[in-house]
């Protein structure tokens, strides 16, 4: 046995009072925490590793607390380990929104947009903000991987402007409580409501990251009417301070950042050997970024496609 799984027998052991159940690694996201499911007296639970991470541990319970305060279906905390490396969760199954056929595209972003309003309406006062120093650090990988692609001096030199820009217009954006990775992997469905997973790093940020997350997702090819269809609802239902137009302006900026973001850490990961698996989303990343520069009319949108 493993040093890490005795650490987790011997505590799982002591908090569910049972020596007798089987574990089962759970599919890898991409951070270091590990996941699993728990299986005793045919009770199931999640358990999650955050190794010497132990600040998301905390950051997990505290965005916990503050999204069930505010009715977003989140699973239940029933245990954590007095060090906050373990915390055992409700197994909410294994209908993740990425990989489940069930429900049509339209019906997952009604549910999962109406799950998004709740989170806005998070307590604002005891959530930490995203700052330009913040945002402006998640797209330093980006650049790294630039220049391992060989990309001119002038070239890089347009793309550090550009995400200068970027973060810029973030900046500018209604600051709302924010997932920050609001997509259909973290998205679940269980007992037929839609439940929201992997809210660590809630906090407050721009109104346009968690719309581009979901309605832009990388792997989802949606038509313009449904996104125009609903990002109007949107507005409406939750009395957003912009026109539809605007809305769209801010959503192609994130989506654009946020994407620069992932290709990043993406890139860091796979240097590590680690998530290795997912190397086919690189792409789709980059496509993303394409994508949003060229709505934008940017001109750094010919860099990048040099990129794919």
């Amino acid at each position: 046995m493993r040093a890490d799984q005795k650490e987790i027998t011997n505590w799982l052991s002591k908090t569910i009072g049972n020596n007798s159940f089987n574990i089962e690694e759970l599919r890898q996201e991409a951070s270091d925490r590990k996941y699993y499911r728990i299986k005793a007296d045919n009770v199931s639970y999640v358990l999650a590793d955050n190794f010497d991470k132990t600040d998301q541990s905390a950051n997990f319970l505290y965005a916990s607390k503050i999204l069930k305060n505010s009715s977003v279906n989140v699973p239940e905390v029933l245990a954590f380990s007095e060090d906050l490396r373990f915390l055992l969760l409700q197994d909410l199954g294994d209908k993740s929104l990425d990989t489940d056929n069930e429900f049509k595209d339209e019906k997952i972003l009604e549910m999962a947009l109406e799950q998004l309003s709740k989170i806005y309406f998070s307590d604002q006062d005891v959530i930490r903000s995203a700052t330009k120093e913040s945002l402006l650090i998640q797209t330093n990988s980006f650049i790294d991987f630039c220049k391992e692609n060989k990309l001119s001096n002038d070239e890089l030199k347009a793309l550090e402007n550009l995400r200068n820009n970027l973060v810029q217009n973030l900046l500018n954006q209604q600051f709302i409580p924010t997932h920050n990775d609001f997509e259909r992997r973290n998205l679940m469905m269980f007992e037929e409501n839609l439940f929201v997973i992997d809210f660590q790093d809630l906090n407050m940020g721009p109104i346009g990251i968690d719309l581009a997350s979901i309605m832009y997702e990388h792997s989802y090819e949606y038509p313009k009417v449904l996104i125009d269809d609903l990002l109007e609802k949107h507005l409406k239902n939750n009395g957003l301070k912009a026109s539809s137009e605007e809305l769209k302006n801010m959503i192609m900026h994130a989506l654009a950042h946020r994407s620069m973001r992932i290709v990043g850490a993406f890139n860091k990961y796979f240097k590590e050997g680690k998530l290795l698996n997912r190397k086919s989303d690189l792409d789709k990343f980059l496509k993303r970024i394409y994508l949003a520069l060229s709505t934008l009319k940017k001109d750094e949108a010919k860099i990048v496609k040099k990129l794919l």
